[in-house]
């Protein structure tokens, strides 16, 4: 503790709640014994979509409100230790398109079922009985919308994963193959195990944020940090500007392979086996990066060693696969592909049900190979309910 200073502890016992109007600045705190103090403290955002921001000290929740009147909670992190976590659903784009059109477009879902289906889990979500998490996929695809629809599928994300997010798929294949070469090469203990879906502060981020040096105390500091990056990133998805997304060019190399003639005359056997080593492929130089931070000297063999272990790494195994198989049925290509992939082969190595669209659902059935009983993709909002009420009991 900063010398001097209370930290979170001391002021959790002594404040309520504290709030900002992040346009204005404007503060409000409000103590236990029923005491409200305002101050401005300059430096607001005019050109924020938020109106208030407060963090509960008795419970841990993060409170948002944004200016055109959407309201929005984030989960204390202490809520991601608990024993018993609920079941994980994770969602597609589509079918987060369809849970908000049944909030704010009635006439554009179609069939009663799927109506049906998105108001039980929204049901299901708001009474924590189910995570919904968001991902950097899903933020990359709600900013290239804008105006109302975008501000509608934002506002439905956020409202519903409760601050609940899937960590970037890189980020969780770097801690497989570092657990996969610790555990061949080191004496050293096991690594601590990742929390693929998580509470904390920028949990989504491929990169972990930099914070700026602070004279805080270190619960204040991690307090200040939080829910600055979860204002921030509610505050740009609300924001109802289009932003461009990138387009990738990797997807052409992989036209090339599945139209190779040499490749078509493989063996099914041997095609399953190229797919995984075009996934270690693609994953190498993080591969070198892993096993230099670890002290590990194996750059000659390296490929060799990550595709033996790739059954070790869920994620892994679940792209390698799906390459495989696409690969093989000599499945067009597409720009988007790379996200369906990444983030639907992370969330069907990890998530207790996944609903993704009908293609992507198709290839990661047909080539799943996980050591659970079934697949746990799915088509369709109906079948993600009755997956979820039977894990539900």
């Amino acid at each position: 503790m900063t010398e001097g200073n209370p930290d979170l502890s001391e002021i959790s016992q002594v404040f309520e709640e504290m709030a900002e109007n992040p346009v204005t600045g404007e503060v409000r705190i409000k103590f236990r014994d029923g005491r409200v103090v305002e101050s401005n403290l300059g430096g607001g955002d005019p050109d924020s979509l938020l109106r208030e921001v407060s963090y509960d000290f008795s419970s841990g929740v993060i409170r948002l409100e944004s200016i055109r009147g959407d309201r929005f909670e984030v989960d204390p992190e202490g809520a991601a230790s608990k024993p018993v976590r609920p079941p994980v659903v994770y969602l597609d784009q589509c079918h987060w398109s369809t849970l908000s059109n049944s909030v704010f477009d009635r006439t554009r879902v179609r069939n009663e079922k799927d109506f049906e289906a998105a108001e039980r889990l929204i049901e299901w979500a708001e009474a924590g009985r189910v995570i919904i998490p968001v991902s950097s996929a899903h933020a990359l695809e709600t900013s290239a919308l804008f105006n109302e629809r975008r501000q509608n599928l934002a506002s439905i994300i956020l409202k519903i994963s409760r601050g609940w997010q899937m960590r970037s798929p890189i980020a969780v294949r770097i801690h497989e193959m570092s657990e996969a070469l610790s555990k061949a090469y080191t004496d050293s203990a096991p690594l601590s195990g990742l929390d693929v879906f998580s509470l904390a502060a920028g949990a989504m981020d491929t990169k972990e944020r930099a914070t700026l040096p602070s004279d805080l105390p270190p619960g204040l500091s991690k307090l200040t940090n939080r829910v600055t990056a979860f204002a921030s990133i509610y505050d740009v998805l609300m924001n109802p500007e289009r932003v461009p997304s990138p387009v990738p060019g990797w997807h052409e190399h992989f036209n090339r392979v599945s139209m190779d003639p040499e490749f078509q005359a493989r063996s099914p056997k041997q095609k399953a086996i190229d797919g995984r080593a075009l996934a270690i492929n693609d994953v190498i130089s993080e591969g070198v990066a892993t096993a230099h931070r670890l002290g590990i000297s194996v750059e000659g063999s390296l490929a060799v060693e990550l595709y033996e272990r790739i059954d070790s790494m869920p994620s892994l195994r679940v792209y390698g696969d799906a390459i495989g198989h696409r690969l093989a049925i000599r499945a067009k290509w597409e720009p988007n592909d790379l996200i369906d992939m990444l983030y639907l082969g992370c969330a069907a190595a990890y998530a207790d049900v996944v609903v993704a669209e009908r293609a992507a659902t198709n290839y990661l059935q047909r080539s799943w190979r996980g050591e659970r009983q079934e697949c746990p993709v799915v088509a369709k909002l109906p079948d993600a309910v009755e997956k979820v009420s039977h894990l539900l009991g």
